[in-house]
């Protein structure tokens, strides 16, 4: 009697083993992101991706974009998605609000919005601070100066071009984090007018410029005179150990001279400004800041006694003269001859010594210290200042343009004197 129980059971549990009623399908429509929000470089792409998440298929009904600035990439409707399966959507902004709107057969939400916002990339900010518009700009280094910005770039990342119309490219250099951006305009820089530009272009290739319109001046600076370019006669020296010009030791009767021939500069428009030397002897007789007329000199030293090393055409020295103009500062006293007993200082033209243009009485120069000279011709406009005080200010008619060596002289009689120069810095005007 226990086997047929032992079947009955077995069938009962059979039973229980059994699938049961199926599960129910779901449909679920995924859209990412819900929001695109972008800085756009033209007309920028993004992808919305519609996924069917649930277990059965979603169909795509309707796509739909209300704004402005977006559009959206055809898609041919309907489109059914089955379980697992993702529908890439490209939508491009430009500038602007929009909304897309995918409806679909997913019974939770049949409508899906998405924001689109696009802010359109703006272009870089860009300002020159120095130099200023319509600088005249000297013959040394000179920095320029800018600032730049960007709506999206960092400062650092944007490409940056300093550049002159005249002599190219400048630097390519970032910027600071700060957006600063510093650059030397060094020397060597083409004489005449230049135009300036510091150009900025951010990631979305937008490029943003400013510019300044300068005036290079010719010249040179010499911090420490390059005898290698300079031509001595009698017996001037470069000292190298002090690095200084000698135009004359402690020794009577002579004379020295010392010319830059390298390059010339205009006679009438000119600034020189240097450091001189006088003394230690027993006071004679002068140096003077000679402009040598290239196209018409026959030598580069003058007359010796009252003449300097520059001047003739005078009772008291043979000469020769040199052609050009000379600024003198004398410290010994020629009867006769000189304007004063005094120390003074004298403009002469084409080395006339007995006929002054111009003239000036100074303090002691024979002190054993060191004296900046400063001279500017415009012509017809002279002016001549001696450790900050203005001794020579005139127009002087006889002025003509002409090509100019500048240089030094200086000589000594019957007493002595040591005449040196240092630091000569000549800048010439290019630019009006």
């Amino acid at each position: 009697m226990l086997l047929p129980l032992i079947l009955l059971l077995g069938c009962s549990d059979y039973g229980f083993k059994g699938k049961g009623p199926a599960a129910e399908a779901t449909v679920d429509l995924e859209v990412s992101p819900l929001l695109v929000d972008l800085v756009a470089c033209g007309a920028q792409a993004h992808t919305v991706t519609l996924s069917s998440v649930g277990t059965a298929a979603v169909e795509i009904t309707a796509l739909s974009l209300d704004g402005t600035g977006w559009t959206l990439d055809p898609v041919s409707l309907p489109v059914t998605l089955a379980a697992g399966e993702a529908l890439d959507l490209t939508v491009r902004g430009s500038g602007g609000s929009a909304t897309l709107t995918v409806e679909s057969s997913d019974p939770g939400e049949p409508a899906i919005a998405v924001a689109l916002q696009a802010l359109a990339d703006g272009p870089p900010s860009v300002g020159i601070t120095a130099p200023t518009d319509g600088l005249i700009l000297s013959s040394g280094v000179v920095e320029l100066r800018g600032t730049v910005g960007d709506d999206v770039d960092a400062a650092d990342a944007l490409s940056l071009t300093w550049a002159s119309d005249v002599d190219g490219t400048l630097s390519t250099d970032p910027a600071a984090p700060t957006g600063e951006s510093i650059v030397e305009w060094g020397t060597g820089r083409t004489a005449g007018p230049h135009t300036l530009t510091l150009a900025a272009t951010d990631s979305c290739g937008q490029v943003a410029t400013a510019t300044v319109e300068v005036c290079q001046d010719e010249g040179y600076t010499v911090d420490e005179l390059d005898i290698s370019s300079w031509h001595f006669e009698g017996v001037a020296t470069w000292n190298a150990a002090e690095s200084w010009l000698e135009l004359t030791p402690l020794a009577n009767d002579v004379v020295g001279t010392a010319f830059a021939i390298d390059e010339t500069v205009s006679g009438d428009a000119v600034d020189i400004a240097f450091r001189f030397f006088i003394g230690g002897g027993s006071g004679a007789d002068g140096i003077s800041l000679t402009m040598l007329d290239s196209s018409r000199m026959r030598t580069f030293l003058g007359g010796t006694g009252c003449g300097i090393g520059y001047g003739g055409d005078a009772a008291c020295t043979a000469g020769p003269a040199l052609p050009g103009w000379s600024i003198e500062v004398d410290t010994h006293f020629n009867e006769g001859q000189d304007p004063t007993d005094l120390d003074h200082v004298m403009f002469t033209f084409d080395g006339d010594v007995d006929d002054p243009a111009l003239w000036a009485v100074l303090p002691e120069m024979e002190d054993t210290g060191w004296h900046l000279m400063e001279v500017s011709v415009a012509a017809p406009r002279v002016t001549v200042a001696i450790d900050g005080v203005l001794y020579l200010d005139a127009d002087l008619a006889g002025f003509t343009a002409f090509p100019g060596y500048v240089g030094f002289t200086a000589g000594t009689g019957g007493l002595t004197n040591q005449h040196l120069v240092d630091s000569l810095e000549v800048t010439a005007h290019t630019c009006e």
